[in-house]
């Protein structure tokens, strides 16, 4: 019958857990023969380097100003502009909307937008979408709010094509018109 073979013996200083405050063991490394091991770092140094050429200056200067060097250049066409029907995107209107840490246009600008979007309707006592925050409740509203009540728009208005329209109105806000964070 074949016994197991034996397990080495514990070391109980390596093998207890660590408590704060104690010393954490770590090899101890010590150099005995520097003059030795800086040779082979040099010998090993040296073949390396020995794979490379040495820097030689040119042989004669390049002339300086000589356009007949270069290949004649040619215009690049420009690309073709995008169709004026092209979809713009929710991302788009929100990263405009979202430029300088913008939150929302200022009460009387945000009144021109909502005009842009097509279909509002009345559904009852209320709007959809709901206007913009204006008069007293501008100044008891946060910014967060705000800003949710303006993706609203921008949402409503790529839902039903105006996307373009809306961009271009953000695009061609003032800076002055918008609340900041």
């Amino acid at each position: 019958m074949s016994r197991p073979p034996r397990r080495p013996p514990r070391t109980p200083a390596l093998e207890a857990p660590f408590l704060y405050g104690d010393r954490i063991p770590q090899a101890e490394a010590q150099e005995r023969d520097t003059e030795t091991s800086w040779a082979l770092f040099q010998e090993l140094h040296e073949r390396h380097e020995a794979r490379f050429a040495d820097t030689v200056p040119a042989t004669a200067p390049l002339p300086l100003g000589t356009e007949r060097a270069f290949a004649p250049t040619r215009p690049n066409p420009l690309p073709a502009a995008a169709p004026a029907t092209a979809r713009v995107t929710l991302e788009q209107l929100l990263a405009e909307s979202r430029r300088n840490d913008r939150v929302c246009p200022l009460p009387g600008a945000w009144q021109a937008l909502y005009q842009l979007l097509p279909d509002k309707r009345q559904e009852g006592a209320f709007w959809q979408p709901p206007p913009p925050i204006s008069g007293a409740a501008w100044k008891a509203t946060s910014a967060l709010p705000k800003r949710l009540c303006l993706r609203d728009h921008l949402e409503w208005a790529v839902a039903r094509g105006a996307g373009a329209a809306v961009l271009d109105f953000l695009r061609g806000l003032p800076e002055e018109e918008w609340l900041h964070l």
